[in-house]
């Protein structure tokens, strides 16, 4: 596995999260923790922020060309209060490519303001929850395309 350095702040691989989460050729996203039905992936993540003061937050994305990221990020509330009101997060990026070449990019950690941390929380839920609203809707369009997925109907 190599390594790189990529020398921008952790928070700039939210920009790179955010534009694969868009990408047409994605087929996969796993987020961890995982959650019941019943539960918000948000609240799961700020939860464990207020309660624990450390969250781990793992993205696994995986592409049509065979490509697979994972985004690992590392959310350390501070140790004053009850209640975090700042984080230190670090994080980095393991990509995959079609090859099977696995690199392994490293981003400056980061200090931010809990509130700052919980709505990037909030914005990134959404976008997951759009996301795979999106390949759901890619495999039934796929399969209803697929003639010989019916036939047992016709």
């Amino acid at each position: 596995m190599g390594t790189v350095s990529v020398n921008k702040p952790v928070t700039s691989m939210l920009s790179e999260l955010s534009s694969d989460l868009a990408r047409d050729d994605l087929v996969l996203v796993e987020r961890m923790p995982q959650i019941k039905e019943t539960e918000r992936y948000r609240d799961v993540v700020i939860s464990m922020l207020r309660e624990f003061h450390i969250a781990l937050v793992l993205v696994r994305l995986v592409f049509r060309s065979g490509e697979v990221k994972g985004y690992v990020f590392l959310i350390k509330g501070d140790v004053g209060g009850e209640t975090p009101s700042s984080g230190h997060v670090e994080g980095y990026v393991i990509v995959r490519d079609h090859r099977g070449r696995v690199t392994k990019y490293i981003y400056n950690p980061e200090d931010a303001p809990l509130d700052y941390l919980a709505r990037e929380v909030l914005t990134f839920a959404d976008l997951y929850r759009k996301a795979e609203e999106r390949i759901i809707k890619l495999g039934l369009t796929e399969a209803y395309r697929d003639k010989g997925f019916f036939t047992d109907y016709e």
